[in-house]
């Protein structure tokens, strides 16, 4: 067994060498993280201004000096450049006294190490100061009969002589632990093999990812909301491999699971562990066993006894004979630990078969979970692609402008579709829109093509066009079998009779090994599917652009209720399909109809009789109207036993009342014909303005039914936390306010609805274009509850104008009613937590400095002194 042995190295510099200490001390942790795995030595760096401690009562050479004799160090590491230093009592700088003391150290100890590095390139002439420069060359002069020291010209020089320096003065101090030469060399292979598994890894769109983000892993079982708090719950990537449990990590596909594998693999290898490897999606059942222990062999050069744990890539459960494998794998390898790599798949890409087998695997597994990028991760990324593409950024900018493009379309902060957008963004250049997915992926798409090495034996490259058909031809086929997996042989044989039939000529294989490479085809054991849903809607609404066929199938049959992306992507082809906008209108009109008619509660609005600061009884009085108008109302007896007592302790799971309610009224329907109906409106930027103005009215009713539904259900959501309704969900986040009864806790429900619904939708209805047609809207509506939301939307996107909309609503609300007061919060939340251009936070501070006058001064429509008093109150907090 290895002994662990730790050598010291003071570096010793003048104030001017700043840039090269942080080198040398990177150097260091870098060579010793690397090889202390292997050889048990460490080397640590001894600086005066980490490792020394500051106290009166002597001078400051000394006490670097005495910590200097308490390390003992083993290795003396000087550095000049233009500065000697400051004289000390002994010797004319400090860096030349402690020079002095490392010879005299080894001629005590002759093992000690002492080295010496010049600086010899151009000068800074703000820096140069003739004096201490001379003294630095007398002393270069006066050491070289003492031994050999080193000159660099560059920090980038610097850099490289230092590390191939430090190499071998660690292989040195090395010898006496291991034989050294056989040992490093072998370890040296086998860490570059581990590391190509890396970089292949970090590969994507045909080029490596510069950037590496530290991933976030989670204890938690379940992800919360707010990413904040799931960041406080993660386990750091060490704790992961020192770890003696078996482990589950799970995530969305794309998250970077594969890259969390291969970097575990590489570090748990740099501290001395052999963590094996096996991608479930490239074996089989029969197989892994076998490729395990080959991987064990080829790769790492050891034997099954010396494996520490087993990685277990690309694990998706509900795959026929997944189970089995990990099964073969746990018994054959029982007393190594697992980590499992589970990517969690869209429903829409279940098996298509189901697994019958009754598997047990005996292990018990911690569950685990890797998190999307948070924003100073999406921070880290965007600066460092940035500067490696030598493209010019306002940092804040485009860090807020990434994360609300990834809100709108949709995307999880993954490093990969942060690098979606930031190469397309940077191919479209000012027309770059993110709320027009099509445009976006028809970039994405012509980028990996343009990109992608063809073989040598390919003439050209595909026309994009002809792809474009064929693949929408092949998705029309997924969709209309309801069947999204596929084998390879399924793909090209397909794809040669659409091609048969168009004359079409495309290489299906070339074609195929493009989309896998670039990832948005996956596999699942042996057969393939897209990686992302968003890529199958995309293709078929190309499809239903060229093809009357399909598209009255997808508009006759409903099926883009199942579906709400096919009708965005349709609609973001040219932004003029009026065909598709009045269809959708017919539908949602017929969908209002049928929920009113059964629903039976015309008006339920209780915001207009709640003040300011609203109390229990207020909300008494509310709840009483709320619950006569739904017991008179044509919801389900189930419902309406909750509304008659608030306290009954219902046995019957909640869901399953929601479920019929569902069923009976539409909801679901409903609130997936808002989604889709909201992204065609956003997309329709050329359709009619009369449509447009129409289908906006028609989005805003599907607003109020919504609505009404959250404020029937406050009280159970309130109580419970979530209720289910036939696979959609409405639940509550978890906070960390102590709510002093239930009462209060439902009065908090209550008033979070405008809030909520605007949540819901805003990232499917709004657009920078569509802030004219809004604001139109939230001037004309006559419903209070309507209208604050639409001005919460205006608000929270804050689109041209938005502010003199805002000002006028101000003026005309009561000084003491809860839209005042809502109003209020929603401006201090942008202007706290959102707002970042000077320009939005004047205008959001002139708002919130009038919606307070209003209220604590009382005036109607407050002036400028008025504004001026509320301004000395402060607008980041009020009563």
């Amino acid at each position: 067994m290895k002994q662990n042995k730790i050598y010291t190295c003071f570096i010793s510099s003048a104030g001017d060498c700043y840039e090269e200490r942080q080198i040398v001390k990177q150097a260091l942790n870098d060579i010793s993280d690397k090889y202390s795995g292997l050889t048990g030595v460490t080397i640590k760096p001894f600086t005066w201004e980490e490792d020394v401690l500051n106290e009166f009562g002597a001078d400051g050479q000394t006490l670097i000096d005495n910590a200097a004799d308490k390390a003992d160090y083993d290795i003396f590491l000087g550095i000049m450049r233009y500065r000697f230093g400051t004289p000390t009592h002994s010797s004319g700088s400090g860096t030349e006294h402690e020079f002095k003391k490392a010879l005299e150290k080894k001629k005590e100890n002759p093992d000690t190490k002492v080295t010496f590095f010049f600086y010899g390139g151009q000068m800074n002439p703000e820096d140069f100061d003739q004096n201490q420069f001379s003294k630095v060359k007398e002393f270069k002069s006066s050491i070289q009969s003492k031994g050999l020291y080193s000159d660099y010209d560059s920090i980038t020089n610097f850099e490289k002589t230092i590390k191939s320096k430090l190499e071998l003065l660690y292989k040195e101090l090395c010898e006496p632990q291991v034989s050294t030469e056989n040992s490093i060399s072998q370890y040296e292979l086998i860490h570059q093999v581990l590391s190509n598994e890396l970089e292949n890894a970090l590969t994507c769109y045909n080029e490596k990812l510069s950037t590496w983000v530290e991933p976030v892993v989670t204890k938690d079982s379940e992800i919360d909301q707010n990413p904040e708090k799931s960041y406080e719950s993660r386990i750091e990537i060490i704790d992961l491999i020192n770890s003696k449990e078996n482990i589950i990590i799970k995530s969305p596909p794309e998250f970077g699971l594969t890259c969390l594998a291969h970097y575990i693999k590489l570090k748990a290898f740099e501290k001395g562990e052999n963590f094996a490897f096996v991608c479930a999606k490239k074996t089989k059942k029969h197989k892994a066993i076998r490729d395990v222990k080959n991987y064990i062999v080829d790769v790492l050069k050891t034997e099954t006894e010396k494996i520490d744990s087993i990685l277990v890539d690309s694990v998706q459960f509900e795959t026929i004979g997944m189970l089995k494998l990990l099964k073969n794998l746990s018994e054959e390898f029982s007393d190594v630990r697992f980590i499992v790599f589970n990517t969690i798949e869209n429903n829409l890409f279940a098996a298509s078969g189901e697994d019958q087998e009754q598997v047990k695997i005996n292990r018990e597994f911690s569950r685990y979970n890797l998190l999307a990028l948070r924003k100073s991760a999406l921070r880290q990324f965007i600066v460092d692609y940035s500067n490696k593409k030598q493209i010019g950024v306002d940092e804040d900018k485009a860090v807020d402008k990434m994360s609300k493009d990834l809100a709108v379309l949709n995307m999880h902060r993954t490093p990969k579709n942060c690098l979606s957008i930031l190469k397309a963004s940077t191919k479209i250049g000012q027309e770059y829109n993110a709320v027009n997915r099509t445009k976006l992926l028809d970039v994405i798409l012509a980028i990996i093509f343009e990109e992608y090495e063809i073989p040598s034996y390919h003439d050209e490259k595909p026309d994009i066009k002809d792809t474009t058909f064929l693949l929408g031809a092949f998705c029309e086929l997924l969709i209309r079998r309801n069947d999204f997996e596929f084998s390879k042989d399924y793909f090209v044989t397909e794809l040669n009779t659409i091609k048969s039939d168009n004359f079409i000529e495309i290489d299906n294989h070339f074609l195929f090994g493009a989309l896998f490479d670039n990832g948005i085809l996956s596999k699942k054991t042996d057969d393939f599917f897209f990686s992302h849903a968003y890529w199958i809607f995309y293709f078929a609404a190309h499809r239903m652009n060229i093809n009357e066929k399909f598209r009255e199938t997808v508009f006759e049959e409903k099926r883009y209720v199942d579906f709400p992306e096919i009708v965005e992507f349709y609609t973001g082809i040219d932004r003029n399909k009026k065909d598709a906008v009045e269809i959708l209108m017919g539908d949602f009109e017929k969908t209002l109809l049928s929920v009113k008619s059964k629903v039976k509660i015309d008006s339920l609005n209780p915001f207009e009789n709640i003040k300011w600061t609203p109390d229990v009884k207020e909300l008494q009085k509310e709840e009483k109207k709320i619950s006569e108008n739904v017991l008179s109302s044509g919801l389900p007896s189930e419902v309406k036993d909750k509304h008659n007592d608030l306290t009954y302790n219902q046995k019957k799971p909640y869901s399953q009342v929601i479920n019929n309610v569902l069923k009976d009224y539409s909801f679901k329907t409903l609130m997936t014909q808002i989604e889709a109906g909201s992204r065609a409106l956003r997309n329709s930027d050329y359709v009619d303005a009369d449509i447009k103005v129409k289908f906006l009215d028609l989005i805003i009713e599907g607003w109020n039914e919504i609505s009404k539904l959250l404020i029937i259900l406050t009280p159970i959501l309130a109580d419970r936390g979530r209720a289910s309704y036939d696979g959609a969900s409405f639940h509550l986040l978890e906070d960390t306010i102590n709510y002093k009864s239930p009462e209060e806790k439902r009065l908090a429900v209550l008033t979070a609805v405008p809030l909520n619904i605007v949540n819901f939708y805003k990232d499917d209805l709004f657009s920078k274009k569509m802030g004219p047609l809004i604001i139109n809207k939230a001037k004309t509506e006559s419903n209070s509850m309507l209208k604050h939301e639409l001005m919460r939307l205006l608000v929270s996107e804050r689109p041209k104008n938005w502010n003199k909309e805002l000002d006028n609503y101000i003026v005309g609300l009561n000084k003491n009613s809860f839209f005042l007061k809502d109003i209020t919060l929603a401006l201090n939340t942008q202007f706290d937590y959102n707002a970042t251009e000077i320009s939005e936070r004047r205008q959001i501070e002139q708002l919130l400095s009038k919606s307070r006058a209003k209220h604590f001064l009382q005036q109607d429509n407050p002036n400028a002194g008025h504004l001026k008093r509320a301004r000395k109150g402060g607008n980041s907090k009020f009563h």
